[in-house]
């Protein structure tokens, strides 16, 4: 029997080699990222755009927070967001997705959202909108403003977006992403834009007669 000899070539060599290079790279770095770092917290500019965001939370939902009605048992996500909380009534165990936002109008209209209804993320509820058909530009027109009602035990999905005047019945299911342009009857299962029902939740009372 004959023996190969041959010195077998270590597979790991090259990785090793490659790791050793990787690891003194990065610890020539650290310099650098320090002085990124200590650049960074000396620049003015980043702390005056700080002091903006914390400006912006502060209106957007630490104060209008403190205007509404909230019941027992809400999750509110700190990313949402409200206008005029004065005019925005929750019920209790209400559930308010991330960057959600929920805008009530400028001078009367309301929403108010029924006990145990989940909004899921990025779903808009405006109570007031401009119009767009007086002949002027979209800035100089009139806002159409009107109330929001949204019954106990809704789901609306994420990215929904619910119009001024619109009522949604009790148990309704908003599909993620529809545009509701119309009121959704109790129990409606409702999809698209603009939404229309799609079905029927289980569990729906029998209709009369």
């Amino acid at each position: 029997m004959i023996r190969d000899n041959t010195p077998v070539e270590n597979a790991t060599e090259p990785a090793s080699a490659m790791f050793r290079a990787e690891r003194s790279a990065h610890k020539r770095s650290r310099p650098q990222r320090l002085r990124r770092f200590m650049a960074g917290m000396l620049d003015p500019r980043a702390w005056g755009h700080l002091l903006k965001l914390v400006n912006y939370y502060n209106y957007a939902h630490v104060r209008p927070l403190r205007d509404m009605v909230v019941g027992p048992g809400c999750g509110i996500s700190p990313t949402a967001t409200f206008a005029y909380g004065e005019r925005i009534v929750l019920g209790a165990r209400v559930v308010i997705g991330e960057h959600t936002r929920l805008w009530a109008g400028p001078e009367h209209a309301r929403i108010t959202i029924g006990d145990d209804t989940i909004i899921g993320p990025n779903v808009i509820i405006t109570a007031a909108n401009y119009r767009f058909d007086d002949g002027a530009p979209i800035h100089d027109q009139m806002m159409a403003a009107a109330d929001i009602s949204i019954g106990a035990d809704v789901w609306i999905g994420g990215g929904a977006i619910i119009l001024a005047g619109r009522k949604i019945g009790r148990g309704a299911v908003v599909g993620a992403g529809a545009v509701v342009t119309q009121d959704v009857p109790a129990f409606a299962i409702v999809a698209g834009a603009p939404a229309r029902t799609i079905g029927q939740r289980a569990g729906a009372p029998a209709p009369a007669g």
